[in-house]
């Protein structure tokens, strides 16, 4: 199977965060699974930001559609924290969607009854609040900690520079005893300091479970790929996810003129 394992990331202003996480990814996924870990162009500028965070989005959405035109993935991972046109994506995806939060979320209500979230910022503390609450999470939801870095292309750097890194999961632990003091009995990593634990074998912190997203997502993506081949069914399209039809698809493309929506 092939996997589009989208993040919002620059791809050239946080190229060591997106190799590290190609890496991980390919080590874990099945022989015949091949992962393309891709970033866009001038992301995470400001993505705690809600309206430079809508630039990075009509990426993805470009991305994604001209998959849907061309073809050649099994599944379209959003392997960004926030959801970036996560519902958007699945009304019109023939293929399964699958997201970060989602997946992290829902598998730590199997590991224990309360999650707490480490972000990458204080900024970003109240969108990631939504987010699980929106899922119905609320009562699963024990807390949402910062570490600090508002310049979020500053964690390229700790990958590249052993002192940093150190100082990055310094960061991440203190967050992580103060997800556990609130009641936290897993806790998940949403951003690149996920890949950054992975990478130093980091998976429990104070015999509670740090969550490893990001492979946790490709696994997930090769479950639902393995499922939809097996049933050949990976959505429901009534209410939230129901898909505008191909004529309806056709107008929008010609007034907005979308190629990527065009019939090919």
């Amino acid at each position: 199977m092939k996997i589009w394992y989208q993040l919002v990331s620059s791809e050239s202003g946080m190229k060591h965060f997106l190799q590290a996480t190609q890496k991980l990814c390919q080590d874990a996924a099945l022989p015949d699974t091949a992962v393309e870990v891709r970033g866009t162009s001038q992301g995470a500028l400001g993505d705690q930001f809600r309206l430079f965070w809508n630039y990075d989005v009509r990426e993805i959405i470009d991305n994604a559609l001209q998959i849907r035109k061309t073809g050649g993935y099994d599944a379209f991972v959003l392997a960004n924290s926030l959801d970036p046109a996560l519902v958007e994506l699945r009304e019109v995806m023939d293929i399964p969607v699958v997201s970060f939060m989602e997946v992290t979320c829902f598998h730590a209500c199997t590991m224990g009854e309360k999650f707490g979230l480490i972000v990458p910022n204080e900024k970003m503390v109240p969108r990631y609040r939504e987010i699980p609450i929106g899922y119905g999470l609320k009562d699963r939801l024990a807390t949402v900690e910062a570490i600090e870095f508002s310049n979020i292309r500053g964690f390229d750097a700790v990958f590249t520079d052993e002192k940093l890194g150190d100082e990055c999961i310094a960061q991440v632990k203190a967050s992580a005893r103060r997800c556990i003091e609130k009641g936290a009995e897993v806790v998940i990593p949403a951003g690149p300091h996920a890949t950054l634990l992975a990478m130093r074998g980091i998976h429990q912190i104070d015999d509670v479970p740090i969550m490893d997203s990001y492979r946790l997502l490709l696994k997930s993506a090769e479950m639902v790929v393995a499922m939809k081949r097996l049933t050949g069914v990976h959505i429901s399209r009534k209410l939230l996810y129901q898909a505008p039809s191909q004529d309806y698809i056709d107008r929008v493309a010609d007034v907005r003129n979308i190629d990527a929506l065009r019939r090919s």
